[in-house]
This record gives C-alpha cells, sequence and structure tokens, in this order.
C-alpha cells in the first residue's frame, strides 16, 4: 500500500523585546505585545486620537439611522438606538464603524443580527455575552478609547429587510467617511473569532557563538500556513498592512476594501497594533506618529495607505483612471454572494460620479464609456483557479439564464473574478492604454442609449437589466484565425489576403469547446492613438514581413504557431523605439507618413437567446499594420446599431 506525504509549510516571525541583546545583535523587530489593547496601546491610541482633535475631523452632522449604544462601564446591557432623537440633533457624538469578515455561511447564520422580528429586543437592550465574539471586542476596544457608539452592520441594518438593507447600504460613503474611528480586525476570519487577547509565540533562548557577551532570548511567532515559501513574509508591518498572512481573510474580502477606502481614521489589529491616517500612521511600539513624506508611507505600511487614500483621490478627480484601478483591486477579492458585487463597491461609486453630471450603470460611467467598457478576466494562473476555467458553452450558458443575475454582460460586475483593463496580449502589451494619459484616447461610436434598472433606494447597488444600444462601426468576424501560444483566450485575426487584422481576448479560457466563430462580430467603441505605440506596430509589422508562409487556421480553428521571439537584434530595435520619450499628435504624424493610421478597439459579441439583441464576450484592438487599424479595415465597415444586453 502505497503512501501520500502532505507537506504542510508554516510561515514563522521572529521578534525581540526592544531591550534584549539578542534584539540588537540579531537586528529583529520589537515584539507585539502580548494583549494587543493592553493599558499601554489604548492609552497610547486614545491620546493620539485627543491630540489630533478636530484635524482631520469626520463630518459631524451624519450619523447612521441606528447606533449601538456603548457608553457605560456601568451596566453589562447595551442597546441598539436610533439616531432621529433630540440627542443626536442637539449635540454631536463619536462612533467608531466595525470592519470585519462574516466567515462561512455557517458563521454568518449563527451571528447575532437584527431582524424584523427581533428589533424590539435589540431596541429595548441586551447582554453582551449573547453577542457575537467580534462584537464583543469591538465593544471593549470602543468603551476603551471613550467611544460612546458603534456601528456594526449586521446589528444596525435590519438583515431580513430587503428596503432596510437597500437603504442602508446606500448610505456606506456616510457611514465610514463620518466615523470617529474605523475598527478593522485583519486577525479575525470569521465573526465568531475575536481580535483581542493573548497572542501565541515562544520563546527561544540563545546565545552568539561569534561575541560570547550576547546572551538572551527571541521569540518565534507562528503567522499561518503558505503555499509556497517564495510568498513568506517575516516582516509584521508587512504583513499586516499588505495582506500577504495566509490567515488574513479580511485583506481579501470584497466588502473591505470599499470599508478601508471609505474610511479617514483606522484602528488596524493585526499581528501588531497599527493608527492609520490619510496621511501618517502609528504602529505599536512607535513613540509618536509618524508622517508620510510627499504622500509615500514608511516601508510596510503600503498597503493600508494604498486603501485610504484612494477615496480622497476620487473625489479629487485628479486621476481618470483612478476608478477602474480600484475595479482591479475590488475585483481580485472575495464575495460571499456575488449579488453583493455592485452594492460592496456602491460606496466608493457614489464618489466616482457624484458633482460631475455623470451617470452610473452597474459599473459603468456613462461619460467614460468607451474606457470602461474594456475590461477584460484576469488570466487563471495558479492550479486551483485554472480547476475553475470557463467555456464557450457555460459562458453562454450563464448569460442566457443568470443564476442570480448580477449585471448585464458588458459589465465588469458581472464576471466572477478578477478583471484588468490595458487589454495586453503578447509581446508587447498595453497598447491600448484606457487607464492611461499616454496618447490619445477617443469614443468611436455614432450614437449610445445605455441603461440599467436599479433600486430607487440605492441606484448605486444591484440591477436587475440593462441594455447598451451602440450605432458605429460593425463587422462580422473573419474565418480565418489563430491562437497565440501559451494564451487560451488571445487570438489573432486576418483577411483573406493573410494579412493581420485585429487582436481578440475572449471571456472563456477553457479552449475545449468547439466554438461558432461565425456568429460572432465586432463593435468598435474607440480609437488610440501614440506617436510611439504606432512606431512600435510598425516595426513589429516589419518584422514579420518574413513570415508570411505561415499557415493560418481557417474554418477549423486549430491553434497556429506564433514565433513570439525575436533575435537579439531585434528585440534590441524594438525596445529602443518603445522607450523613445517623442510622442506628437495624430496631425503632426500625418505629415510625417502619408499611410499613418490609429488603432481601433471595441467588443466582441454573440447573439443572445432574445432575437435581435447579443451578448458582448471579449475584446478586440486592431494594430495599424498589415491589414488592421482605424482607417484600413474599420474606417469602411458597414455603420449599424446593435443591442447588447
Amino acid at each position: 500500500m502505497s503512501t501520500q506525504t502532505l507537506e504542510i509549510l508554516l510561515m514563522f516571525g521572529v521578534d525581540g523585546e526592544p531591550s534584549d541583546p539578542c534584539t540588537q545583535w540579531l537586528k529583529l523587530q520589537s515584539s507585539p505585545k502580548d494583549d494587543i489593547f493592553d493599558s499601554r496601546n489604548a492609552g497610547k491610541v486614545r491620546g493620539i486620537l485627543q491630540n489630533i482633535g478636530s484635524q482631520d475631523s469626520p463630518d459631524p452632522s451624519f450619523y447612521p439611522t441606528r447606533l449601538i449604544q456603548v457608553n457605560t462601564r456601568k451596566s453589562n446591557t447595551y442597546r441598539l438606538v436610533t439616531t432621529n432623537s433630540d440627542v443626536f440633533r442637539n449635540q454631536h457624538h463619536k462612533y467608531a464603524a466595525l470592519s470585519y469578515c462574516w466567515g462561512p455561511p455557517e458563521d454568518a447564520k449563527t451571528q447575532f443580527k437584527t431582524e424584523q422580528a427581533t428589533l424590539p429586543d435589540r431596541l429595548s437592550g441586551f447582554q453582551l455575552e449573547g453577542t457575537s465574539r467580534i462584537m464583543q471586542d469591538a465593544i471593549e476596544v470602543c468603551r476603551g478609547l471613550d467611544i460612546p457608539y458603534l456601528w456594526v452592520d449586521a446589528v444596525c441594518i435590519i438583515q431580513d429587510d430587503k428596503d432596510d438593507w437597500e437603504r442602508e447600504s446606500a448610505e456606506m460613503t456616510n457611514v465610514y467617511q463620518s466615523a470617529h474611528l474605523t475598527i478593522c480586525t485583519p486577525t479575525s476570519t470569521s465573526c465568531r473569532e475575536g481580535f483581542l487577547g493573548p497572542r501565541s509565540s515562544a520563546t527561544v533562548s540563545f546565545r552568539s557563538n561569534i561575541n560570547t557577551d550576547v546572551v538572551g532570548s527571541y521569540n518565534i511567532r507562528p503567522c499561518g500556513v503558505i503555499a509556497e515559501e517564495q510568498i513568506a513574509e517575516g516582516d509584521y508591518e508587512r504583513i499586516d498592512n499588505g495582506g500577504t498572512n495566509p490567515q488574513n481573510n479580511w485583506w481579501k474580502r470584497g466588502w473591505t476594501f470599499q470599508e478601508l477606502a471609505l474610511s479617514r481614521r483606522v484602528l488596524l489589529f493585526g499581528i501588531k497594533l497599527h493608527l492609520v491616517f490619510e496621511d501618517k500612521f502609528w504602529s505599536e511600539g512607535d513613540e509618536m506618529l509618524t508622517e508620510a513624506m510627499d504622500g509615500m508611507p514608511a516601508e510596510g505600511m503600503g498597503g493600508t495607505f494604498a486603501v485610504i487614500s484612494v477615496a480622497g483621490a476620487l473625489e479629487s478627480r485628479e486621476d481618470e483612471s483612478m476608478w477602474m484601478s480600484m475595479v482591479e483591486q475590488y475585483t481580485a477579492r472575495q464575495l460571499t454572494f456575488e449579488s453583493d458585487k455592485l452594492p460592496a463597491m456602491g460606496g466608493l461609486a457614489k464618489i466616482a460620479v457624484l458633482g460631475r453630471g455623470d451617470s452610473y450603470l452597474a459599473g459603468i460611467r456613462k461619460d467614460s464609456l468607451h474606457r470602461d467598457l474594456f475590461w477584460t478576466p484576469v488570466v487563471k494562473s495558479s492550479a486551483k483557479d485554472r480547476e475553475e476555467l470557463v467555456s464557450f458553452n457555460s459562458l453562454i450558458k450563464s448569460l442566457n439564464s443568470p443564476k442570480p443575475y448580477i449585471a448585464p454582460s458588458w459589465s465588469w460586475a458581472r464576471w466572477k473574478g478578477g478583471v484588468r483593463f490595458d487589454e495586453s496580449p503578447a509581446p508587447y502589451g498595453d497598447h491600448v492604454p484606457v487607464m492611461g494619459d499616454r496618447g490619445e484616447i477617443a469614443k468611436a461610436y455614432e450614437k449610445v442609449e445605455i441603461w440599467t434598472t436599479a433600486s430607487k433606494l440605492n441606484p448605486f447597488g444591484q440591477v436587475t437589466a440593462g441594455s447598451l444600444r451602440l450605432t458605429g462601426a460593425i463587422t462580422p468576424m473573419l474565418p480565418r484565425l489563430k491562437r497565440e501560444e501559451g494564451f487560451e483566450n488571445h487570438w489573432e485575426m486576418y483577411n483573406d489576403d493573410n494579412q493581420y487584422v485585429a487582436n481578440l481576448t475572449f471571456d472563456w479560457d477553457e479552449p475545449e469547446d468547439m466554438v461558432p466563430f461565425e456568429q460572432l462580430s465586432l463593435v468598435m467603441i474607440g480609437s488610440y492613438w501614440s506617436w510611439n505605440a504606432y512606431k512600435i506596430a510598425r516595426l513589429y509589422d516589419d518584422l514579420e514581413t518574413d513570415d508570411d508562409s505561415e499557415d493560418v487556421a481557417t474554418n477549423e480553428f486549430e491553434e497556429g504557431d506564433i514565433d513570439m521571439n525575436l533575435s537579439e537584434e531585434e528585440d534590441e530595435e524594438m525596445h529602443g523605439s518603445s522607450g523613445e520619450s517623442e510622442d506628437i499628435s495624430f496631425e503632426e504624424a500625418q505629415g510625417r507618413e502619408e499611410e499613418v493610421d490609429k488603432f481601433a478597439y471595441g467588443l466582441i459579441i454573440h447573439p443572445s437567446e432574445v432575437q435581435g439583441k447579443f451578448f458582448r464576450v471579449g475584446i478586440f484592438s486592431s494594430w495599424p499594420k498589415e491589414g488592421g487599424g482605424l482607417r484600413k479595415y474599420f474606417r469602411s465597415r458597414k455603420t449599424d446599431t446593435v443591442e447588447v444586453i
């Protein structure tokens, strides 16, 4: 009988007491307190918050509909209160908001929560012992910091009241931005787990063989199970603030991204305790606040700073690509319920469009339609991810019969998993940089009508239907295709003269299904111009002229061979061209080259079961080389109107 060996890799951190000779000799990080919220840490945080006072103070005029009253140390009874009373109208009261993981479904079901039947009990009062462990610890933090009220979604929102849930979820922007403090709990994976209390470690005696005067000890602290040695990380600041802790579900959850991004002050309970503002921070063991230099955080604090500053950057509207960047980060996270896909970003979406006169349609900004529609699924690389590959047949089935309905096919929200913009097939990617400000991105459709059906209570939340009607250049997919080597969903399309026309990136990544390519069409939504990118396309075109004899798969749709390997001289020439800083307008380029052309890009569509309506099933980009490009191929195409649902 054969036996199998199961290898488990455990990650440990090593630390020491600051006064121990070993800590200085081995250059160890300082040990966190055994009790993360002991009197010293609590006093330090309380003092910092008091000293800051009204600086960057949250809006005192907003309160969530309900709060948990925790402002007494003499009683073990707490209660839910409504904030429409004179108590809140006549004077300002601080409240903290809790950001945590509900945990697996079995934990979430048993969580202490408010439902229609239990609302009277919550308002009349409840005992601490009957609440979730995560809530007990959050209440202890509030009491230790003299914060009289606490907001916890499970208790402050009536969970089985759809209208109340939609109305309150629409207020997430205000709930977190107006909180005196957001309590974040990376070390807790479930509502049944707390984040306070003693932390596990083992003490190891040490005597240096090099310097025998160095005698003392150091601590080994378990940090979880990892899949491979390469991702091991021993620095506590990096583990706490970057999500590298393998036990850290909080950094991986969809809802917590928005909760952190909307917060102005964060108290983060990791292996160590961290108090983070938009421009400064304090970590356990520090004597004072550390200012971020030129907006850049200290080493190890990047993750929290990168997210906590998102809302401010989005509100300033200095970077038009910020929304797409947030979508990329958000979709890499996980949701227990896919129906939360849009609500869990609704607070940030509100900031993205309010004040601009823009419309928000299932994750897409109408004024940036030609940019926001150009998303593509992230390539699945890990073994676990590859077990969940999407085939053409399963994609079409899910679009025709979504269970549940999340968003229209053209919205990134309908894709289960990570998405990215700036589509970049091999070998030289990002040639349509819809996220950046390189070159000129322009709309290429003549007319657009777009709508979604959303709740009146939360226009940034769930939708039940949507439609995109575009009038512009539409062309059937040509039958001469070949797949790019090493990519399951990247193909190239050729004309009858065996000339390149476009790169195709499909929304499915399982290559085994027979795909009716003849039913697909290309719908142009935008054009892109950059002199440097154009020169790369032309250079790449020249390098391929000697390869005209290569066969191209036709109706059999076999995988073709593409030589992506350049010689050393060709590679140097390619990179030398792309590295030039000169970039001129399209009009100037026309004066230099008679045949100059722009890149074209857009959507790939497939007929739905509803007559005359289509699904988006991919994207394309057409380089201005051989038979491709805006003028050479798409400018002469028939203009038509198509409805994508």
